[in-house]
């Protein structure tokens, strides 16, 4: 795990510390809510829209806690209704006429604000609408005029998705495989959002903070914590400069230079239950009725050590994404399930290398490719497999889990297989002198599995003889303006990495692809130009084009093979055409699979697990729901969980009020005893005051016998 030089705050109490970006103080709870767990999430996150969730395998599992979808996978691998209480199809095909209606079960947003089918369009319009750039929108294709609109042929109002209250009315082009399009229901990109929320903000801050953010799942974000790093800075060319006009007024403008920005990491961050998930609270039942836990804490600024020694000491109760260093240690005692998710490097055919576009060099690519030790890099990543293909493992073949489509090739691609002298011999026969080119492999610094696969890339490459530099990018304070709040928030984080991605400003970049659901349809249809999903130009109405991919890719053959795809609407029919896809797409290279992920995990034996129930069915599968997983968490005795974390942190004070950096509630360490930390810290007393289920209950009725006393 990268060491920042920020205060490394111990486990649960470092977890609350105020930094810049977290708003308002706390004090101690009244009443006992809940137990308040710590666990290791993951590194850090920046972006928690669900529609942005699938370039990182760490903020897809985040994501899952914060929101629901209409349908989930269970651990059978099979569709079954979750914001969805109900759905029933309709044909007519004398008129060719194909509907579907689902209704909504009774649960709410975070703010006790029904979750409505006009949630549901918002969020499918959103992703349709031909300015926005979402790989997802081919998921909705099949919906009348919603192919149209993504392509500019149509308005947003022609699409017909129709919302009244709790009922959802969906009308198709044609006859649909609606199994298939349940599947793509378990997507989380798909998942509803409120217009007042997403739409008031900019699109892509908007889930940056818990006070623009309003959440559907079992959590909700309910504190982030920001650090800065003085002594690492990054250039940007997309913020806001603030001038002043002939008149001497504040106007704000892009910028036409580059500037540098320090660096501005998140430190911490605390998911909290949703109170009115699945709860009916005018009924006043049970806070804990779907959601166990009160408050997740997250601690993202601890070094490896500190999660280890806290891990062992049961402080730590479940740790989602096991830092490199410790992987090996905890090799025989973490699950490991498929993630659906391919980390691999995307290849800019746009950008010019000293005057040439050589990457739209096919042998370029294919050598490329065949320099890295994939085996090698995935027995250092301990959870994770070399990359066979483009799909990842767990995708369906169709729409069965009874086999994936990896299960169904034995396909032995060429170009993913280690050959150093083949691939010197492709280059030697484009007439491509490696000696004779330079460029950067852009990754993000907040990950260490994407940074580790940069670096070992990028010495391969250097070895074939490219000049190959790191392109390390990672988040600064925001640097934008905001029409609608006229100012420049500086309360969330620029991802430079993410900014940089979807602009296509890069030569080569490290990302994770997340399968979008267990249909391969969503990972291979973006290749293809009419299914990209990138935002078009619309400037010229008469004269604008379908974006090709992010990548630059565009093959004929290939747009014309997913066409075909597409048309075929039982998905039994066109697993063979998918795999084709896959081969035209291993073949030309426009994208380099390294690694399949493996989602790991470790949970404490404190912890039990063993009731997440959802309503009396099987807990969802880890594919799309790592709330299922957490819902119901609780620890065996939470009293003994209490007095050892107080311990640990007695154990440890002395160390780190040391640093004249960490703060506690905003006391300093180094100023004040243990002694006086309990005392005065609210931090500390809002973590330990015992307050139990028993006294509650106990308070509860002696309020009650009160009442019936004053109404006597």
């Amino acid at each position: 795990m990268k060491k920042r030089i920020i205060a490394l705050f111990l486990c649960l109490a470092s977890l609350v510390v105020i930094l810049p970006g977290c708003s308002g103080g706390i004090t101690p709870d009244s009443e006992y809510r809940g137990e308040q767990l710590t666990m290791y999430l993951t590194e850090t996150i920046y972006d928690l829209d669900p529609a942005r969730a699938y370039k990182n395998e760490s903020t897809r599992n985040v994501v899952s806690l914060l929101f629901d979808t209409l349908f989930v996978l269970d651990e059978s691998g099979k569709v079954q209704p979750s914001l969805a209480a109900s759905y029933t199809v309709k044909e007519n095909k004398e008129e060719n006429e194909y509907f579907m209606y689902i209704t909504l079960a009774n649960t709410n947003w975070s703010d006790n604000t029904p979750i409505s089918a006009d949630d549901v369009v918002f969020a499918w319009k959103r992703l349709l609408n031909p300015n926005n750039s979402y790989e997802a929108a081919a998921l909705l294709f099949d919906i009348k005029g919603a192919r149209a609109y993504n392509e500019g042929e149509g308005s947003k109002d022609d699409v017909q998705i129709i919302a009244d209250q709790k009922r959802l009315t969906i009308q198709f082009e044609t006859a649909i495989d609606y199994d298939q399009f349940l599947l793509n229901l378990t997507s989380l990109a798909l998942a509803p959002l409120r217009e007042d929320y997403v739409g008031s903000y900019k699109d892509s801050d908007w889930a940056k903070k818990p006070g623009t953010m309003i959440c559907s799942g079992p959590f909700k974000l309910s504190r982030i914590s920001f650090a800065e790093n003085s002594s690492v800075r990054y250039s940007d060319i997309n913020y806001t400069e603030k001038k002043k006009d002939q008149n001497d007024n504040t106007i704000y403008v892009d910028a036409t230079e580059p500037a540098r920005f320090k660096e501005t990491v998140v430190s911490a961050f605390v998911i909290e239950r949703n109170s009115y998930y699945y709860r009916n609270s005018a009924k006043e039942e049970s806070l804990d009725k779907s959601v166990t836990p009160y408050k997740i804490f997250v601690d993202c600024a601890m070094s490896d050590e500190d999660i280890k020694t806290a891990y062992e000491n049961g402080i730590i109760t479940y740790m989602g994404d096991i830092p490199m260093s410790l992987r090996e240690t905890y090799a025989n005692d973490a699950v490991v399930e498929d993630s659906l998710s391919t980390n691999l490097i995307y290849l800019n055919e746009n950008a010019e290398i000293y005057g040439d576009k050589l990457f739209a060099v096919k042998e370029v690519r294919q050598a490329l490719s065949m320099v890295i030790d994939r085996e090698a890099i995935a027995k250092k990543l301990v959870f994770a497999e070399a990359a066979t293909g483009l799909v990842p493992t767990g995708v369906f073949d169709s729409n069965s889990a009874k086999k994936t489509f990896r299960d169904a090739t034995d396909t032995q691609y060429e170009y993913l297989k280690l050959n150093v002298d083949a691939a010197k011999k492709l280059l030697k026969d484009a007439d491509i002198d490696p000696t004779d080119y330079s460029f950067s492999i852009t990754y993000a610094t907040y990950d260490e599995v994407h940074t580790y696969i940069a670096e070992t890339v990028a010495k391969a490459w250097n070895e074939l003889g490219f000049d190959v530099e790191l392109n390390a990018r990672g988040t600064v304070a925001n640097n934008d303006y905001y029409k609608g709040t006229k100012e420049i928030p500086a309360d969330i984080c620029d991802d430079l990495y993410y900014e940089d991605l979807v602009s296509g400003s890069f030569e080569v970049i490290i990302l994770d692809l997340v399968a979008y659901s267990a249909d391969p349809f969503g990972v291979l249809a973006p290749y293809a130009t009419q299914f990209s999903g990138q935002a078009m130009d619309m400037s010229q109405v008469d004269n604008y084009q379908l974006a090709n991919h992010i990548t630059g890719y565009c093959s004929e053959e290939y747009n014309t093979l997913m066409e075909e795809i597409y048309a075929i609407k039982k998905a039994e029919d066109r697993t063979e055409k998918l795999h084709k896809a896959e081969d035209i797409l291993m073949n030309d290279m426009p994208v380099i699979p390294v690694v399949f992920n493996k989602s790991a995990y470790l949970v404490n034996d404190n912890l039990d697990l063993n009731n997440s129930k959802l309503f009396g069915k099987e807990k969802n599968s880890n594919y799309y729901a790592t709330g299922a997983t957490l819902r119901y968490a609780t620890v065996d005795n939470y009293d003994a969980y209490l007095d050892d974390c107080e311990a640990f942190i007695e154990s440890k004070y002395d160390e780190y009020k040391e640093n004249p950096l960490a703060y506690l509630g905003n006391i300093a360490f180094a100023d004040i005893s243990w002694e006086d930390f309990k005392e005065e810290s609210s931090y500390y007393k809002y973590l330990f005051e015992k307050v139990t289920p028993k006294t509650v209950k106990e308070q509860a009725k002696l309020e009650k016998e009160q009442n019936k006393d004053k109404k006597k």
